[in-house]
């Protein structure tokens, strides 16, 4: 590794010994730009060799089936249906084109718990049917119109096309025998005709992807990860489509909350792992949404800059040795890392007197949350990182090199993540680039980025921002274009169904 390019700041209130341990971690923590380079190039073999099969790279690259570009000119009405655990969101959204507006209605709908397990999947998937029939009964219907729908499933379903998917597990509290191997779509398409409801399914957003028994394994806290597991994957292709419909120059998607995935634009003659006779067609000139799942980046090879204290995170986790790039980025796991480094901290007398909390000790008792209000913190006496100090951890008190000391390791932790992030980000476009994918000289190329980490957390943003800058040549930064989306999931999910059915009308 080589020298970071940041100097260290000394800290006003630290003594030397603390100097010293702090200048330590900031060579650690703050990547100099040749480790960032070789990430990149350890990022673009990965990606590749992800195309090819799903054994020799972490990378799953996982095809979407969606093909094709929004214009933002589409006009329709279509349906979204999300299931998240026992959550039903049922979305109509009104596309009116003119550049990308839009209209969404939306309501939520819940499954009792004696719905959660049962001998019949059937009387499940017809309480679904009633929301959604209830749900058109309150937006309206239109006469002789059969409304497109996309049903985002939080279940683990093997998907062979964008409308076709058996399902290999429901998970999180779903135990019917007869679910598994269900034609998800079949079913869905012949309880709406008993119920006599004017949809058609044309899409399936799978969820929950697993690749494997190990990938069944969770991070730390289930209920945590059971959310950004079925979110990771819908997420990256919903929020791509759903800026793209309002900027068509969106070529890259991104989620980054509690878990993290990339969805891009790669050529179909690419992506060599594809089976589908359709999908070899000699000079196919379209292209297809991949899943990275880059979450898994560095997980089964020493391609990512990993600390002692990530190691120690990973073999306390569930999943070990899965998931590491999300373990070193994301907010299921920046607290915990902050925690980790604090305790080694106390447990050096270098911080609150060499004394922790039950609070402290406890897995997960520093929230992410707290970085974002320690990192910001500049008051003179930092006094809201004192609150998070003694009011949140419950420490009797903290002079004000404590409070330094934490600022410092948060900024620190939040500094690498955000690095990483924007490093990974630049792997993807340059590989964009280097097949001709997504800059043109008139709009050059959008980035659209969702997640409560990316959003709310003050300075992600701009350190991503700078890092593409610093890692990718001038004339391909200046072009590239970062939105933050709200409302992805479920826009984005009606914005598959309405480009499945441009796909079904034109599928070359």
């Amino acid at each position: 590794m080589g020298p970071t390019s940041i100097p260290f700041q000394q800290l006003k209130h630290a003594n030397r010994h603390q100097q010293e341990e702090l200048e330590n971690l900031h060579m650690q923590f703050c990547l100099s730009h040749e480790t960032l380079f070789e990430v990149i190039d350890h990022f673009d073999k990965e990606l590749k060799a992800g195309l090819v099969d799903d054994r020799s790279s972490d990378l799953n690259m996982i095809p979407s089936f969606v093909t094709g570009y929004p214009t933002g000119q589409e006009k329709g009405t279509y349906l979204a249906l999300e299931i998240i655990g026992m959550d039903i969101y049922a979305c109509q959204v009104k596309l009116k084109g003119e550049g990308g507006k839009l209209a969404i209605n939306q309501y939520q709908y819940k499954i009792p718990q004696d719905l959660m397990s049962g001998d019949d999947f059937v009387v499940l998937i017809d309480y679904v049917v009633e929301c959604v029939s209830d749900f058109l009964g309150r937006v309206g219907t239109q006469d002789l119109f059969v409304y497109p729908m996309a049903c985002s499933l939080c279940f683990a379903i093997k998907q062979t096309a964008l409308n076709n998917g058996h399902i290999l597990s429901l998970g999180h509290g779903f135990s019917y025998p007869n679910g598994v191997g269900v034609d998800i779509v079949q079913l869905m398409h012949q309880r709406m005709q008993i119920k006599g409801l004017p949809i058609k399914v044309v899409a399936i957003t799978n969820g929950k992807f697993v690749s494997s028994a190990s990938d069944i394994g969770s991070l730390f806290h289930f209920h945590y990860y059971f959310f950004l597991l079925m979110f990771r994957r819908l997420d990256a292709v919903c929020v791509l489509l759903a800026h793209a419909y309002q900027h068509s120059s969106t070529r890259l998607g991104i989620v980054h909350s509690l878990g993290t995935n990339c969805a891009y634009y790669e050529p179909i003659p690419n992506v060599t792992k594809l089976q589908d006779p359709s999908f070899q067609q000699p000079n196919d000139k379209r292209s297809m949404i991949i899943n990275t799942e880059w979450c898994n980046f560095g997980s089964s090879r020493r391609t990512l800059p990993c600390t002692w204290f990530d190691r120690k995170l990973d073999r306390e986790s569930i999943n070990p040795q899965y998931h590491v790039f999300e373990k070193m980025t994301t907010g299921i796991a920046l607290g915990e890392l902050v925690r980790n480094i604090l305790l080694y901290l106390v447990d050096r007398d270098l911080l609150f007197g060499g004394e922790s909390s039950e609070t402290l000790n406890r897995p997960h008792g520093f929230d992410t949350t707290y970085m974002y209000i320690c990192e910001v913190d500049g008051s003179e006496d930092l006094e809201d990182t004192r609150i998070v100090i003694e009011d949140m951890l419950n420490l009797p008190q903290s002079s004000l090199a404590d409070r330094e000391i934490v600022q410092r390791v948060c900024q620190l932790v939040g500094f690498r993540a955000s690095t990483l992030v924007g490093t990974a980000i630049a792997a993807v476009v340059k590989h964009m680039v280097e097949h001709g994918i997504g800059f043109s000289e008139e709009d050059g190329c959008a980035i659209a980025i969702s997640g409560d980490v990316y959003e709310d957390y003050p300075s992600f943003h701009p350190r991503v921002c700078r890092t593409l800058k610093e890692l990718l040549p001038e004339h391909l930064a200046s072009k590239l274009s970062v939105g933050i989306v709200k409302h992805s999931r479920i826009v984005g999910a009606a914005i598959v169904a309405m480009m499945a059915e441009k796909i079904a009308a034109d599928p070359s």
